[in-house]
C-alpha cells in the first residue's frame, strides 16, 4: 500500500500558481486537516485491504499451532466419549467398506464468479484424516488432508490414501473431519474405498453443504481448487482442465468399469501440493469435477554428468475425476 499513498506525499501544485503570503493562514489551518485526512485514509486502506467479509488466515507459527491444538483437544474429547470408531473398527471398514445406496444431487447449471466458487468450496470443504496417540508420547496428534461433501446428509469424498492407516505410528485414534469453522466430527463409517481410483466415501453425522459431482467437462474448462498445500491455509487457485488420460492400458473393454476408472486421471493447471490431497476441484458452476490426487515433476532426463540434470520442465497436477467417484457412489446399485 506504500506505493498507493506515495503520490499524496509527493504532490506538488501544477504550474507556478502558489501564493505563499496571502494564503498563509489558510494553508497553516489546511495542512493539519489534510494530514488528518491522509492518516484516516491510510488507516482505511490497511483495514480494508480485502473485500468486506473476507477472512484473513492466521498463517503465523503460533496461529497454526493453536489451530492444531484446538482440533486435537476436540478429537481427544470425542475419543474419551467413545465417539471415535477406533483403529480396529476403522481398519475393518477400510478393507471392507459398508456400502449403502446413495442418491447423488444433480449438477448445478448456473455460472458463478470465481469468488463465489471459492466460497462454495470453503463451506463444502473439510479437512479429513487421523487424530491419534503415537507410540512415543501421550499427546494427541493430527494428520489431515482434504475432503468435500457430495450430499447434504454427511457423505464426504476424499482420497483413499488420506484414510490409509499407519499402524506403526498409532496406538489409539480414529478418522475425523473438520469443517471450515474448526468443528471436529468423527467419521462414523466408510462407504467406499478404492486404491486404484484413489477415492473413498466416508460418513459424518452432520448436515452438509454439498458439491454435486459433474463429469461433463472438457479441456479448456475452468478448474478451481481451495486447499491447504504445505499447511498454507485458504489457498485458492484457478486454472483450466488440461486433459483426461489413461495411466495403464490393461483396463478391459468397458471404459466405465471400476477397473478402467481406476486408470482414468485428470490433469488441471490449478495449484496444489502435499496437504491438498482429497480437496475438491471445482468447475465454474460450483460442482466437483474431481479431487486432488497427486503432484509430479518431470525433468529433461539428462545424464548425471549434465548440469541440467534435475531441472524441472513441467509440474503435473493429477486429480481423481468425478466419473470415478460417481461410479464408487453407485457401486451398491451395480451389485444388486
Amino acid at each position: 500500500m506504500q506505493l498507493a499513498c506515495q503520490p499524496f506525499f509527493n504532490y506538488k501544485p501544477a504550474g507556478n500558481k502558489f501564493h505563499s503570503c496571502p494564503q498563509l493562514d489558510q494553508t497553516t489551518t489546511l495542512f493539519p486537516k489534510m494530514k488528518t485526512i491522509l492518516i484516516f485514509f491510510t488507516f482505511l486502506i490497511s483495514v480494508y485491504a480485502q473485500g468486506p467479509g473476507v477472512s484473513i488466515f492466521e498463517q503465523s507459527r503460533n496461529g497454526i499451532r493453536d489451530e492444531e491444538n484446538r482440533i486435537s483437544k476436540q478429537a481427544e474429547k470425542l475419543f474419551q466419549d467413545g465417539k471415535l470408531l477406533g483403529l480396529e473398527a476403522t481398519g475393518e471398514l477400510i478393507k471392507s467398506p459398508a456400502a449403502i445406496k446413495l442418491e447423488l444431487p444433480v449438477a448445478h447449471k448456473n455460472a458463478l464468479t470465481p469468488s463465489q466458487v471459492a466460497e462454495r468450496a470453503k463451506v463444502s470443504g473439510y479437512r479429513v484424516g487421523w487424530a491419534y496417540l503415537c507410540n512415543s508420547c501421550d499427546n494427541w496428534h493430527i494428520n489431515l488432508a482434504g475432503g468435500y461433501a457430495i450430499t447434504d446428509n454427511g457423505i464426504l469424498g476424499t482420497c483413499s490414501h488420506v484414510i490409509n492407516m499407519d499402524n506403526k505410528k498409532m496406538r489409539k485414534g480414529g478418522l475425523i473431519a473438520v469443517d471450515h469453522s474448526g468443528k471436529v466430527y468423527p467419521v462414523t463409517s466408510i462407504l467406499a474405498n478404492d486404491k486404484k481410483i484413489d477415492g473413498a466415501l466416508i460418513k459424518i453425522d452432520a448436515k452438509t453443504t454439498h458439491l454435486p459431482l459433474n463429469d461433463q467437462i472438457a479441456p479448456g474448462d475452468s478448474a478451481f481448487c481451495l486447499s491447504r498445500p504445505l499447511k498454507q491455509g485458504q489457498y485458492f487457485s484457478q486454472g483450466i482442465v488440461n486433459r483426461f488420460y489413461w495411466n495403464n492400458d490393461k483396463r478391459g473393454d468397458d471404459p466405465n468399469s471400476i477397473k478402467a476408472l481406476g486408470m482414468l486421471k485428470l490433469n488441471v493447471s490449478s495449484r496444489w501440493a502435499p496437504g491438498s490431497s482429497g480437496s475438491a476441484v471445482l468447475d465454474t458452476f460450483g460442482n466437483a469435477i474431481g479431487h486432488v490426487a497427486t503432484i509430479s515433476t518431470m525433468d529433461n532426463g539428462a545424464s548425471r554428468k549434465n548440469n541440467e540434470k534435475g531441472r524441472t520442465l513441467i509440474t503435473l497436477h493429477s486429480a481423481t475425476p468425478a466419473r470415478a467417484m460417481m461410479a464408487l457412489a453407485r457401486l451398491p446399485e451395480d451389485l444388486d
